[in-house]
């Protein structure tokens, strides 16, 4: 997104090509590829420009965030809406919970980085979307850990009418198109969330209606994420005081 607002803006700007955006290149097409560079093309005299630039507010705003969906994500076709498979589809009265597992819980040192009670924030996540937005009929998690969710989340259904689990295997670009078109959202402290969290609001012009923790990581600014929305409905407190749990 800083390559494309840069270049927006007249600079010859691109990303130095890294092993982990192998999975997602093809995903966005050529547009992607004129924003990278191979490293063995990068030279020695040419600038370099390090940082994420993934601060909320100095980095990029919603403005920003609009004219990067509308000039490279939506046209990738990424947010296509035939992306979605019927059964994954949701409405206004429904709430898509992104729960982060993957190497959060596998990687010990991240687990203690980003880890705490997901149960605790969760409660206190549906209370404010029930409060935000009313009543929920159906809850659908979506996960790279759903085993997990399937064998520990099953008392969601104390917030809602029809609690549902995206596991079908489909791939991260699908779910990322779920979190997209859904009007309502809880997130996780992770960046796949954020993303999906900005397309929501930037899809249903409802941000108030994305609920997101205040935490994000241990290691950096008292555990503040800096990655939010400030229009979106933010849990900043929980019980448990996003402690690891025992």
């Amino acid at each position: 997104m800083h390559a494309f607002e840069m270049r927006r803006q007249g600079m010859d700007m691109v990303c130095l090509r890294t092993p982990p955006m192998d999975r997602w290149l093809p995903v966005f097409g050529h547009r992607a590829a004129e924003l990278v560079v191979e490293p063995g093309d990068v030279r020695l005299t040419d600038r370099r420009e390090r940082g994420l630039h993934n601060e909320f507010g100095p980095h990029y705003d919603e403005h920003v965030l609009a004219r990067f969906i509308e000039g490279f994500l939506e046209p990738s076709g990424i947010l296509d809406p035939g992306r979605v498979p019927e059964a994954l589809r949701v409405t206004d009265r429904d709430v898509v919970v992104n729960v982060r597992r993957g190497d959060y819980v596998t990687n010990e040192a991240n687990w203690r980085s980003y880890g705490f009670d997901v149960d605790d924030y969760l409660r206190s996540a549906l209370a404010r979307s029930v409060d935000v937005g009313g009543p929920i009929r159906r809850i659908l998690v979506v996960s790279d850990g759903i085993d997990w969710c399937e064998a520990h989340l099953g008392w969601l259904t104390d917030f809602c009418e029809v609690l549902d689990f995206e596991d079908t295997g489909q791939p991260p670009e699908v779910h990322l198109a779920v979190l997209a078109h859904a009007p309502r959202l809880v997130l996780a402290n992770s960046t796949f969330s954020y993303w999906g969290g900005y397309l929501s609001a930037w899809r249903s012009s409802r941000p108030e209606q994305v609920v997101a923790p205040w935490f994000h990581v241990r290691t950096a600014r008292d555990g503040a994420a800096w990655q939010l929305d400030p229009r979106w409905s933010i849990v900043k407190d929980i019980p448990t005081g996003w402690a690891l749990p025992s």
